[in-house]
């Protein structure tokens, strides 16, 4: 049935579309503003970039100068979840909020699955060509990155979880939140 205009529920088109942007503009921030500007900042040479990936000519790079560009759009994922966070608490509207309840769910899921995804299967930024590379035990290095991981994942889904629950209300909250 249509819904009135004082209807609190966001229809299910705009929450999708909310993510879809979301999702897009987080995975081109993580490549150009964070791989992309530092590695500029620590003399490296763009080489090419999209949506999901970005070049950057490192020879003239340290070892720390690769593994902060190696690491750079992870942080840029952890600052777009702040960001979120702040944007749910601030606003007064129910699309405000899902759109940073949105923006806040996915950058933090994004930050600690990138570190279980580079933990177990060994490839990514946080790999040992990338953030960890020249570690001394890469093995102890990745369980710690995979039990960070973990730990971070559970926490933004228990955080998300209550944020959303705080967005819904009335009766079928439960169903609402499994439709967002």
């Amino acid at each position: 049935p249509p819904r009135s205009s004082t209807d609190p529920r966001a229809p299910l088109a705009d929450v999708v579309a909310l993510a879809a942007l979301a999702w897009v503009a987080a995975a081109t921030l993580h490549e150009g503003m964070g791989h992309g500007l530092a590695c500029t900042a620590m003399g490296g040479d763009p080489t090419n970039w999209s949506t999901f990936h970005f070049g950057c000519n490192q020879e003239a790079m340290s070892l720390w100068g690769r593994r902060i560009v190696a690491g750079a759009g992870t942080v840029v994922n952890v600052i777009l979840a702040a960001l979120g966070w702040l944007v749910w608490r601030g606003s007064g509207s129910l699309r405000g909020r899902l759109a940073g309840w949105i923006v806040f769910a996915l950058n933090g899921l994004t930050t600690f699955g990138y570190l279980v995804f580079s933990a177990v299967f060994g490839i990514g930024d946080w790999n040992g060509r990338g953030v960890m590379a020249g570690v001394t035990d890469p093995v102890l290095a990745r369980v710690a990155l995979a039990v960070v991981g973990i730990a971070g994942y559970y926490a933004v889904v228990r955080l998300a979880a209550g944020m959303l629950s705080r967005v819904l209300n009335g009766e079928g909250v439960a169903a609402q939140a499994r439709r967002c």
